[in-house]
């Protein structure tokens, strides 16, 4: 999986996670040269549960996706 890619998406995912909203989906903004490596992340993310997405360009962190990636959010956070 391309890291700067998934550094990229895994804030404004937990953001909107930890929002508790009930619409806590996310749509990202992408111009045409990062969109392969990004539905590449993204596909891995969804292979393995991490992320939900209802179609159209809207994603969501799971449980099991928001626990496990949750540390490296903190540090990425902590980063900036």
């Amino acid at each position: 999986m391309n890291t700067a890619v998934l550094d990229q998406v895994l804030i404004p995912l937990a953001d909107q996670f930890e929002s508790r909203t009930k619409a806590r989906w996310y749509s990202f903004a992408l111009d045409n040269k990062d969109y392969e490596a990004f539905r590449e992340c993204m596909a891995e993310l969804f292979a393995e549960g991490s992320v939900q997405t209802k179609g159209k360009g809207l994603f969501r962190f799971s449980e099991s996706g928001y626990t496990k990636y949750i540390h490296r959010v903190r540090a990425l956070r902590a980063l900036k």
